[in-house]
């Protein structure tokens, strides 16, 4: 009787096992709860916030920053839109560079100066790259800068050489047609070519205003928390985008460092931007706050304050570095 009876038992248990299986073999499990070798749920979201992301480009990321601003400042829409096609044709000339060759002619390898010296590029390899930058300009931004595209590609080699000669010696074109597009071809190659000789991480200790890569001066300043220092101010390089760092009360242009000298100024509308005057000099440059706004891209930000641009021309102020839209 007690066989048959603990028969049933094991009958009964091997039936209620089975149906357990059944059940945990069809029940539907959410496709976020894989389980490991130990049995427990394993997230597989979790796995994915651990996976590295692709890196994106310079200019992609310019891009992408200049498109999700245009709805914050519609004041700037137009000067955006065109930043952003420009990034597209920019990025395209980058990857044409041929950076071992180039840096071979232009790293400094001795003597006191910028790590690269730009004038020593090979003028007539560079020229075919600069015919394409134009041609591809001949269809993007403004109907000025479609014209100035299309009358440069039709002038004589001649004066395109010497166009991008005078640009890459000089490395701060003046305000006019001709200087756009060479300096925003020259930016190209040399953000390609920086990338190569500097990592990008923060120089150590403070510096002067020109950049130490390029030597051309900063178009924008920036402030961020530092694993050594809170409220790092630096420069970014209005030509190659090098950042590097300067001491927090400097004038980025005559080095002015008495504080009263040195004025603040910021609207409420965009807290994350402020301009920087020096009244040794009479200069100012844009300051972004990355602490406030960690997503901005300062190259792109600075673009979509012409307000502030506005006001400074309206005090008699000069601006350290124009942009690559002269303003």
């Amino acid at each position: 009787m007690a066989s048959q009876v603990v028969a049933r038992r094991a009958s009964s248990t091997c039936r209620t096992v089975e149906v357990r299986r059944k059940f945990r073999a069809n029940r539907p499990r959410p496709s976020w709860e894989p389980r490991n070798r130990l049995g427990h749920r394993r997230s597989r979201l979790r796995r994915t916030r651990l996976a590295k992301a692709p890196a994106r480009s310079v200019w992609a990321a310019r891009r992408a920053r200049a498109l999700s601003l245009t709805g914050e400042a519609p004041h700037a829409e137009e000067i955006l839109r065109c930043y952003s096609a420009l990034t597209e044709v920019q990025e395209r000339i980058a990857a044409r560079v041929p950076v071992e060759r180039w840096l071979g002619l232009a790293r400094r390898t001795e003597g006191e100066g910028p790590a690269l010296r730009l004038e020593a590029l090979p003028i007539d390899q560079m020229l075919p790259l600069l015919d394409d930058f134009l041609d591809a300009m001949a269809g993007v931004g403004t109907p000025v800068m479609t014209a100035e595209a299309v009358r440069l590609r039709g002038v004589d080699v001649a004066r395109r050489r010497a166009l991008l000669g005078g640009t890459l010696s000089a490395r701060r074109p003046e305000d006019d047609g001709p200087a756009f597009h060479a300096r925003a071809f020259l930016e190209a190659v040399a953000t390609t070519l920086a990338a190569r000789v500097l990592p990008r991480t923060e120089p150590e200790g403070p510096s002067s205003g020109r950049c130490s890569t390029c030597g051309a001066p900063p178009v924008v300043a920036t402030l961020r928390d530092l694993p050594d220092a809170l409220g790092s101010r630096g420069l970014i390089c209005g030509l190659c985008g090098t950042e590097q760092r300067i001491r927090r009360l400097t004038c980025a242009h005559c080095g002015e460092t008495a504080a009263e000298m040195l004025h603040i100024h910021s609207v409420e509308s965009v807290p994350h931007v402020r301009l920087d005057e020096c009244q040794s000099c009479q200069r100012y440059i844009k300051t972004v706050d990355l602490r406030r706004r960690g997503d901005a891209i300062p190259v792109v930000d600075e673009l979509a304050t012409v307000e502030f641009d506005l006001w400074a021309k309206e005090r008699g102020l000069v601006k350290v570095q124009m942009n690559v839209f002269g303003l």
